[in-house]
């Protein structure tokens, strides 16, 4: 059996397997974060950037996100930057914010969240939506190294017997899908066996993409051109982009060929992304040929869907990404935390199908372990880590949850 993991992180995930392990149930609190760290800044030279991943503020004894100070506890002379499992926060250090820039007069960027200090207004050091913005400002490890970390990363997909992958993160560049094309090319020379990969461009450089002949569908041996990736988000409290604006960023991505997969947790994103899909069908892409017809638009994640949510992503006639792990991994903190109407509706896995939505499993990995059997445990079963259930009405077969973890050519 071989399975397809619709939608991962690829670097992302290679770099969490180096970094300081900072997910649950490695750490309890903010102490256990604060000793781990610690101990990899014994090892490091003083000024070397420090990397942990996977922390789960709704996990931790403290129920709140560290900040700079706690992080200046564990690591004074190294810049630290400790990533959410959710991949939308951030927390760096003192010392790290120097470095990338952000001071005490520093402005958001568009749909990314500064936190500050309630009394001095001074950053705390929680950035939210700022992932792509600090990957261009913190150095990237040397090829050669990051060709190590992605041979470790493949080996253990391949272990989970995934033969190949969809590169969803939304900044992806064409300076990214060189980086691809030369770290596949290190692994080969080493004769390291690696799955199949898609790239998905993100929106923003679709053109720079279209413009170098690498339209939806193009390969080069094992890399292949996705969809092009949105992100839309409502987590600073107010949608972004607009409904407008998506609408016109989906139009902008057909016109040059690519069916989008937008990036839609919240129920009013779902909606929107739904709106903006209905308005720029995939007949409108019969004039780029693809080498396996012309694929759907997706939603990614679908988190919320209640019932007009659900009837808007029918009419619109995208396909739906999800990931059925959370409900393991998260499931608890989504029955603390979420409002007891909207948890009959989250991952709405049974109820999409029903509806005859094209539906692919994934991992969203580093977010979540990419081994698909947990996943497929999950949606079967519904069961958080603590054996409770959310939305038990969603539960699907055995046989479902296989064939949704197969499903390529989205």
């Amino acid at each position: 059996m071989r399975f397809h993991d619709a939608h991962i992180h690829l670097l992302a995930y290679a770099a969490s397997l180096d970094a300081v392990d900072c997910r649950p149930p490695a750490v309890a609190s903010i102490p256990d974060i604060i000793r781990a760290i610690a101990a990899r800044a014994s090892s490091v030279p003083p000024g070397e950037w420090i990397v942990a991943t996977g922390y789960d503020h709704a996990a931790l004894s403290e129920r709140r996100h560290p900040t700079r100070r706690d992080l200046d506890i564990a690591a004074p002379r190294h810049p630290v930057r400790l990533d959410h499992r959710s991949g939308h926060a951030t927390t760096l250090n003192t010392l790290a914010l120097g470095r990338v820039g952000i001071r005490d007069d520093t402005d958001e960027p568009p749909g990314a969240t500064i936190a500050r200090d309630l009394e001095t207004g001074a950053p705390n050091g929680l950035l939210f939506e700022m992932s792509g913005w600090l990957d261009g400002r913190i150095p990237r490890p040397p090829r050669a190294r990051l060709a190590e970390s992605l041979g470790r990363a493949v080996e253990r997909l391949l272990s989970y017997r995934i033969a190949s992958v969809e590169d969803a993160t939304h900044t992806n560049s064409l300076e990214r899908w060189e980086l691809f094309q030369d770290l596949i090319a290190r692994l080969d020379e080493r004769r390291r066996p690696i799955p199949s990969i898609t790239l998905m461009p993100g929106a923003a450089s679709v053109r720079d993409f279209a413009a170098n002949a690498l339209t939806f569908g193009a390969r080069d041996r094992r890399l292949r051109v996705g969809h092009a990736k949105i992100m839309a988000t409502a987590s600073s409290g107010a949608m972004n982009p607009s409904q407008a604006e998506l609408r016109e960023i989906v139009a902008e991505c057909v016109a040059l060929g690519f069916p989008v997969a937008i990036h839609a947790v919240e129920a009013e994103v779902v909606s929107a992304a739904a709106a903006a899909i209905a308005a720029n069908p995939t007949r409108h892409l019969a004039h780029h040929p693809a080498p396996y017809g012309i694929a759907r638009h997706r939603i990614e994640h679908c988190a919320e869907a209640p019932p007009d949510v659900l009837d808007a992503v029918v009419r619109s006639g995208a396909s739906v990404t999800t990931q059925p792990a959370f409900i393991r991994e998260r499931g608890d903190a989504y029955l603390r935390e979420v409002p007891p109407e909207m948890l009959p509706h989250l991952y709405p896995v049974a109820s999409l199908m029903k509806r005859g939505v094209q539906v692919a499993f994934s991992s969203d990995a580093p977010v979540a372990d990419p081994n698909p059997m947990a996943a497929i445990e999950a949606a079967v079963t519904r069961r958080t880590a603590s054996g409770r259930v959310v939305g038990a009405e969603e539960r699907i077969s055995r046989d479902e949850a296989v064939r949704a973890y197969g499903a390529e050519g989205f």
